[in-house]
């Protein structure tokens, strides 16, 4: 089975998947492409930085653009994939000979023609910044899926970790689920969990879930290609659709004793 991944281009928070995926799982399937989309998609980078400031404050913002800094640099040394760890997708792609570009809209015609002359039989979203339209939606015959980091359809939208955390959960969910026209809607295939540490601050819980999202993933890759998968259903009338959290959601997030970074 050919897989296509589409995804967001952050080295600090995607990156951790594709490294424990690689690490663990790339020998069992043919990933003929990834595709990196910009940071938080068509977002503009002002905007961007002021909800981050927001989220992380001044001290924890700077400690973040010098992480993506040492990232980018870093990431132009050539590694093996025996390294211990990678600073860039392009850097981990390189070391697998894993074919990747960086793209502006997954739903670009000229993208579109691209993916179909590549033939995946399924398209992967981890984090993927872009709704997906037709006629990509209809092109790999597998169908297209996506990974989101919280139960469906209690936390549909965008940052479900931080809502998670905010909402005092024990534990954060991961869905993996087909991709649909609506966002989080389509039927699922794989739900499970994994248990908030104590003290455990926002930075520390979506890199750890996205590694064991790698694990979730490869489960449903292996159903999926022995055409095993069956679907759970979901109670679409009960879901909740969150957003950026404003700027008292944030005081709040920090006066119930929660850390962004």
């Amino acid at each position: 089975m050919k897989i296509e991944f589409l995804t967001d281009d952050n080295p600090l928070y995607v990156l951790p998947f594709f490294e424990e995926f690689f690490r663990h799982h790339a020998s069992e399937f043919e990933i003929v492409h990834i595709s990196g989309c910009r940071a938080m998609g068509k977002r503009s980078r002002r905007q961007l930085l002021r909800e981050l400031t927001s989220l992380y404050g001044p001290m924890g913002i700077a400690r973040v653009l010098l992480r993506l800094a040492r990232a980018r640099l870093l990431g132009l040394v050539p590694r093996n994939r025996r390294a211990r760890r990678f600073y860039t997708l392009a850097q981990l792609c390189r070391a697998y000979s894993i074919p990747f570009a960086r793209i502006s809209s997954p739903n670009a015609a000229q993208f579109v023609s691209k993916v179909k002359q590549r033939a995946p039989d399924l398209i992967v979203s981890v984090a993927c910044p872009y709704i997906l339209k037709e006629p990509l939606l209809s092109l790999p015959p597998a169908g297209c899926i996506n990974i989101h980091n919280a139960p469906l359809p209690k936390y549909k939208g965008m940052m479900p970790t931080f809502w998670q955390m905010y909402n005092a959960e024990s534990k954060v969910g991961v869905t993996i689920h087909y991709m649909s026209l609506a966002i989080d809607e389509g039927a699922a295939l794989f739900q499970g969990e994994l248990e908030v540490q104590l003290g455990e601050s926002l930075d520390h819980l979506i890199r750890r879930s996205k590694r064991h999202g790698a694990h979730c993933m490869a489960a449903v890759l292996r159903q999926i290609s022995a055409q095993s998968h069956t679907l759970l259903k979901l109670d679409k009338i009960s879901g909740n659709y969150f957003t950026f959290p404003t700027l008292e959601q944030i005081r709040e997030f920090r006066r119930r004793g929660l850390r962004a970074i």
